[in-house]
């Protein structure tokens, strides 16, 4: 009977370590409570167990799956009885909680935070027993019964091994791809993975090394690893004055490559951003961009590595860089049809047309997403002005994967003038020049009577912000002061401000957006973004 308690208690508990491996902690905070839903997955959630302070809600969800969501929330102005609707998807990482920050503007925030790790408190393999399957792999006379026979160890759930041991086990195995196949297989017996980088110098290319690391970055077993841990400050500011202090550029190029390819190396998107700026050539910024992403520590922020670059097929070829590392494919394939479907007929749902606009923008712009032509074309369809879907049209160009068929989103537009400006964009894009031409004054005039034409101040601001994000907008000073001007908050007026100044075309005029901001506080604020923003 007490064997059998021991039994099931055991039992119990490995399950119950299991769902904690395989689910995660979201906390959704939303500024406004009136009238409020709030679904995840299509599943609501209602108020009852809700925490509410004043006018912000918060609500736990403790044991959400791994995996990709979907959030929807419908809240209420105080002054009105129009429903305020807004969507957003958001992925769960192994080993990671999420807060999602929806505040009163529009603006949404994803944090992640890293869980505190589980442990399996296994033994290594005793030497006696370690020595006893090293001599029998040493033994066996062909390669395929020695790969067999290290491969059936790590699949035994009795075994666990040091580091170390697998290190052993895995030079009798000659060829890179088997290396690379058990090494990821071994993990999950690994008792000491803060020693486990030692598996990585088995392997001789550094795509098979990158290749194991995002292995172990997602494996679901990784919370116990600090393998993933950022430099500490010490350790990045001596290394970043070491390098600040070398001589010719070559030289600061090769110690910069040398310290983002080390697997033992990990940075956070600021540390990232800090050494990438010790140079200025554009292409050496490019291939030290690629080459930090390895990595990483919070790859959610690494889209502000892209401000560093003056030029937009730059950005796209990191970009394009991003998503094939975070797939492992070397081609940009179309978005599955279960997929597209999904993204479809949630923006189909949305309402007013600027919730749309905005998903729209947010998916063409998203750099893991790919489209056929005639995806884009159905979901440009969605909207119906002219001036929405030319923006949209070149917003998609980007993620066409069969571009010789593009010239068919000519038909969505009515007029000549919109077609002409597409295939404008398209001959630039395609030779690498920049257009960097202002918004036509038509076009620009629809958007900002759209804008205008909208009643809550979330709708605008996420319309405003969708704009200045859209890389296929340019605007100038002028016309950047007039849209910044449809919200009143100083802080919505100082938020949109820096977000406009990547598509402001003369720069030297910049200084009139200081007339919108109340406090010299906000003026300071802007004027050291800015000058950030020139390094």
């Amino acid at each position: 009977m007490k064997q059998t308690s021991i039994f099931l208690i055991s039992f119990l508990t490995a399950l119950s370590i299991q769902a904690q491996r395989n689910t995660s902690a979201v906390t959704i905070m939303v500024n406004g409570n009136k009238n409020l839903q709030v679904a995840v997955g299509g599943s609501d959630y209602n108020s009852n167990n809700n925490s509410v302070i004043g006018n912000n809600t918060t609500i736990a969800l403790n044991s959400l799956t791994i995996g990709q969501h979907t959030l929807q929330v419908t809240r209420t102005s105080e002054n009105s009885t129009r429903p305020d609707r807004l969507s957003t998807t958001f992925n769960l990482r192994w080993g990671y909680d999420m807060l999602i920050k929806l505040n009163g503007n529009g603006s949404l925030e994803l944090i992640e935070t890293k869980k505190t790790g589980i442990s399996n408190n296994q033994p290594p393999m005793s030497d006696a027993a370690f020595n006893s399957l090293l001599n029998n792999v040493r033994s066996q006379r062909s390669a395929n019964s020695r790969r067999t026979l290290i491969a059936d160890a790590f699949e035994n759930t009795s075994n666990y091994f040091t580091a170390s041991q697998v290190v052993q086990l895995l030079q009798f195995i000659n060829s890179e791809n088997f290396r690379l196949q058990l090494a990821k297989s071994s993990y999950k017996t690994i008792t000491d993975r803060n020693n486990f980088s030692q598996v990585y110098d088995l392997l001789n290319s550094q795509a098979s090394k990158n290749e194991l690391q995002d292995y172990v970055n997602n494996y679901g077993g990784n919370s116990n690893s600090n393998s993933n841990l950022a430099m500490s400050d010490a350790n990045f500011n001596s290394l970043y004055q070491t390098i600040q202090q070398q001589y010719p550029v070559a030289t600061q190029m090769n110690s910069l490559t040398n310290a983002f390819n080390n697997t033992n190396n990990y940075f956070t998107t600021y540390q990232a951003r800090q050494l990438i700026q010790l140079v200025t050539a554009e292409n050496n910024r490019l291939q030290l961009a690629k080459s930090s992403y390895r990595g990483i520590v919070d790859p959610v922020n690494f889209s502000q590595v892209y401000s560093l670059f003056t030029n937009q097929s730059s950005r796209d070829e990191l970009a394009v860089y991003v998503n094939n590392y975070n797939t492992g494919s070397n081609s940009s394939l179309a978005m599955s049809d279960a997929n597209f479907n999904s993204l479809y007929q949630n923006i189909q749902q949305q309402y007013p047309v600027a919730t749309q606009m905005n998903s729209l923008t947010n998916a063409f712009n998203n750099a893991n997403n790919y489209f056929t032509t005639y995806q884009a074309s159905q979901l440009i369809q969605l909207v119906t002005s002219e001036s929405y879907r030319l923006q949209l049209a070149k917003t998609s160009y980007r993620s066409i994967t069969d571009r010789i068929n593009f010239s068919q989103l000519y038909n969505l537009l009515s007029s000549q003038s919109s077609r002409d400006e597409l295939v404008a964009y398209v001959n630039n894009y395609n030779t690498g020049s920049s257009l960097n031409i202002a918004m036509s004054d038509a076009n620009f005039t629809n958007l900002i009577q759209g804008i205008q034409r909208q009643f809550f101040p979330g709708e605008k601001m996420n319309s405003l912000t969708g704009a200045f994000n859209n890389i296929s907008n340019y605007f100038s000073s002028a016309q950047a002061k007039q849209l910044v001007q449809l919200v009143s908050s100083e802080s919505n007026r100082l938020e949109l401000a820096k977000l406009s100044y990547r598509t402001i075309t003369d720069r030297s005029n910049f200084i009139q957006m200081n007339d919108l901001l109340n406090t010299q506080a906000s003026r300071n604020e802007l004027d050291a973004y800015v000058k950030a923003y020139k390094i």
